[in-house]
């Protein structure tokens, strides 16, 4: 793993949580932070795909601060670090990384979790995040079939995942991602145009990847 691409208090953190949180996996931008190295991510986002007993994590990692706390979901902070533990359903199609003792999903899981996200409400760091699994670790044919695999047998509207991808309205306030080395010369013009050139492929990828 990849670990310059978090502030030392989220890995002294991690130090912590890692005895506590052995049912949940690491996922979501800081998961592929880890494996691709293209930008920093501070928060900690954990997932379970079973029913948990959200007082009991509370009272496990005795959070500084609750943001948001009800069925399957914990919002929080501690030591400084925003943390998140979310009932997830939809189960992982990949063996997860053990890093520090933490279970990470890999970064093909985290690649159908992005475009899923991307359908819902893409914000800049996301755009940012599929951009780097294509330019760096795979290609715009293999992440449209990590996404089939994981949510293709769900009722997602594919259409609607593919106007998403150009759809940029939301994202334009959000802050820029913190970018490292390997990243730095992608700008916000380049990632648009990226996705708004390729679309076509996606489109090819996305939906004929269902009637195959």
């Amino acid at each position: 793993m990849i670990e310059d691409v978090l502030p030392h208090k989220a890995l002294n953190l991690i130090n912590k949580l890692a005895i506590r949180l052995d049912t949940f996996y690491l996922a979501g931008g800081t998961a592929l932070s880890l494996q691709l190295g293209h930008r920093v991510s501070e928060d900690l986002d954990f997932f379970i795909d079973k029913a948990f007993d959200v007082e009991w994590v509370k009272n496990r990692i005795l959070p500084d601060k609750i943001s948001s706390i009800r069925s399957g979901t914990l919002h929080c902070v501690k030591d400084g670090v925003r943390l998140s533990f979310l009932f997830y359903d939809v189960p992982l199609c990949f063996p997860p990384h053990i890093w520090r003792g933490i279970k990470v999903a890999a970064w093909q899981d985290v690649a159908a979790e992005k475009l899923k996200t991307m359908s819902q409400r893409g914000a800049k760091k996301d755009f940012y995040d599929v951009y780097a699994i294509i330019m760096l670790k795979s290609d715009i044919r293999e992440v449209c079939t990590l996404f089939l695999e994981r949510f293709g047998h769900t009722d997602i509207n594919l259409y609607h995942v593919l106007k998403s991808l150009v759809y940029f309205q939301d994202a334009e306030e959000d802050p820029y991602p913190t970018l490292l080395k390997n990243s730095k010369g992608w700008t916000w013009d380049s990632v648009k145009c990226f996705f708004e050139t390729h679309l076509r492929e996606f489109e090819i990828n996305l939906i004929n990847g269902v009637d195959d």
